[in-house]
């Protein structure tokens, strides 16, 4: 490979005219000059200038060279303003694979924070499942997943991916407006033991069984959709109780869903996670403001014991954003 600091030497020769002024320019001595494009002309095997007078003139192979030269020092030039854009968040790329309930939740705040301080930067946006986000993730199809897990099932990080907890969103029961619960002072997970179960994706229904398993019951879902409008819809027309992530119930209240401060549900960790290593700057920024927007939940509310609000995105309030 042609050494490209001697193609900028022979270029600033090609361009002052000879050896000694091209030395002046570039502050070496006119041997130090003479030295390096002697290289060159060693390195591509036939003579690049012609001495004449006190100055030299390019061969047809200098010329060539240096045409050459130029287009690799201007491609070079481009390159380092658009690396100088990236780091200084004029430009750049964030593909996201993000949970649907987050999607709606927590990106469009934290968007527009990235948007304000950054509006060079470009987001793309892909709603995915947990599973298919990490996958994405993996395959660096995405450069950051949104998440969501529960403490019982196994984690979904690994020494590949740095994590951000960005929240615990706890589950919040939810019954008919009409159903003797709906007022009760502390309802149990067991007294809905006989009733019609509506649930979510995969990974919630996992955690529904979970949780019902430990009041001592195995949960009838009749009905399963990742819409929590739907399953908010069918709870209000008196067919199904569910629990829903305090999250969902944020972004939609079904006026004749009850959500009494039912005990035994536990909360799920929202997180952020990106690959291991240096992170672009443009994936930076929008982790800070994803831990932004994300609000935290109150002392005594992530085991589901508590009745306090749901999670809301919009909060300035900061996130326990911690690294693991």
């Amino acid at each position: 490979m042609l050494d490209l600091h001697r193609g900028r030497i022979l270029r600033e020769v090609a361009r002052l005219g000879s050896m000694t002024a091209a030395a002046r320019a570039l502050s070496y001595t006119q041997p130090a000059v003479s030295h390096h494009v002697a290289r060159l002309e060693a390195e591509v095997g036939t003579p690049l200038v012609i001495r004449h007078g006190r100055g030299v003139r390019l061969t047809e192979a200098g010329r060539i060279l240096v045409e050459h030269v130029e287009d690799v020092l201007a491609r070079m030039d481009d390159a380092e303003e658009q690396i100088a854009a990236i780091a200084g968040l004029r430009a750049g790329r964030v593909r996201v694979a993000v949970f649907p309930t987050a999607a709606a939740a927590l990106l469009p705040d934290a968007l527009a924070g990235l948007r304000a301080r950054a509006p060079g930067v470009t987001v793309t946006l892909e709603e995915a499942e947990p599973v298919t986000a990490l996958a994405a993730l993996r395959a660096g199809e995405a450069d950051l997943a949104v998440v969501f897990n529960y403490d019982h099932l196994p984690p979904d990080t690994d020494a590949r991916f740095r994590e951000l907890v960005l929240c615990e969103d706890p589950i919040r029961l939810a019954v008919p407006a009409a159903h003797p619960l709906a007022t009760a002072d502390r309802p149990r997970l067991a007294d809905l033991a006989g009733e019609v179960w509506a649930s979510g994706c995969a990974r919630c229904r996992e955690h529904l069984r979970w949780a019902c398993g430990r009041a001592g019951f195995t949960p009838r879902i009749a009905f399963a959709t990742e819409d929590h409008v739907a399953v908010q819809r069918l709870v209000a027309r008196g067919l199904a109780v569910t629990a829903l992530p305090a999250m969902a119930l944020g972004l939609h209240s079904e006026p004749d869903v009850a959500v009494p401060a039912a005990p035994g549900l536990g909360s799920r960790r929202v997180t952020a996670l990106v690959p291991d290593g240096p992170r672009p700057p443009a994936v930076a920024a929008l982790l800070d403001e994803l831990a932004a927007v994300a609000v935290p939940v109150p002392d005594g509310e992530g085991d589901g014991d508590g009745d306090g609000d749901p999670v809301r995105a919009g909060s300035s309030a900061p996130a326990p954003a911690r690294a693991s």
